[in-house]
């Protein structure tokens, strides 16, 4: 699901608490889904989700797939510092789930897999001549000791890279590391693009306001150019909009944003 990790900077907030609601297109299709990210403190220990669905036409033709990526821990010295991450996808279909456990004083994690698949046999009664579906459901769980180890995840990175990104000159790119994406030793690629690049990005806004950044995740569901994301945010480093361009030559997934509240 492209479009919940279109919204994954939108983590990047200094407010006790604050949530997002997105609107997600497909240039060929129109609106395809919604999504909704949301950040709470409570004391020292924080929890983000980033929550998406496909909704009408596309909820139907994409049996009502969707994703819902979460991020558990505690903030010391003003950084958050993740215990468990978990990315729930399901479908009409399918049922998954994934947990990222850290064990940072062993600078090491596990990943925790669970996995279900909804389905119908058919046969034919002989008695009734008729063909009878019986539903069934497989299920497998896993557990992967991963052979990386960073830091963050998805979610809690861009929380915490704020300050990195607010600093970045033109043209200058930072590789930093997260649990939860395809690249196998948890490589992101942060950017403020430059140039003709820059010239592209705006062009391709329909707003020229804002911080600019391209977001390199390596996720492997995306089919433009490795999955970058190109971002406008606001002052306070809000995604207001994402654009991912030329997706399996159809056209671009963008994410605008429609509200959003601080407390």
């Amino acid at each position: 699901m492209a479009y919940v990790l279109l919204l994954l900077l939108s983590t990047i907030v200094s407010a006790q608490s604050v949530s997002a609601g997105y609107d997600v297109t497909f240039s060929v299709f129109g609106k395809i889904g919604e999504a909704v990210v949301r950040y709470e403190r409570f004391d020292n220990r924080y929890v983000i989700t980033a929550e998406g669905r496909l909704t009408g036409e596309a909820a139907a033709i994409g049996a009502n797939r969707g994703e819902l990526h979460e991020s558990f821990g505690v903030i010391k010295e003003g950084m958050l510092v993740p215990e468990l991450y978990k990315v729930t996808r399901s479908s009409d279909h399918y049922y998954n789930q994934s947990f990222f456990v850290f064990y940072p004083q062993e600078r090491r994690a596990e990943e925790h897999r669970m996995n279900e698949k909804y389905g119908t046999k058919n046969h034919f009664d002989a008695k009734t001549f008729r063909i009878i579906s019986t539903p069934y459901t497989t299920k497998s769980i896993k557990l992967k000791p991963l052979d990386y180890y960073a830091q963050n995840d998805l979610l809690s990175l861009f929380f915490n890279v704020q300050s990195l990104i607010a600093t970045l000159k033109e043209g200058e790119t930072k590789l930093v590391h997260a649990m939860g994406g395809s690249n196998k030793k948890g490589e992101v690629l942060l950017g403020n693009p430059g140039g003709e690049k820059r010239d592209n990005l705006l062009a391709s806004m329909s707003n020229k306001e804002g911080h600019l950044a391209t977001v390199l995740i390596n996720q492997n569901i995306f089919k433009s150019d490795k999955g970058e994301l190109w971002v406008r945010m606001d002052d306070a480093l809000l995604v207001e909009e994402a654009l991912l361009k030329d997706v399996l030559l159809f056209g671009d997934i963008r994410g605008y944003r429609t509200w959003s509240k601080k407390e």
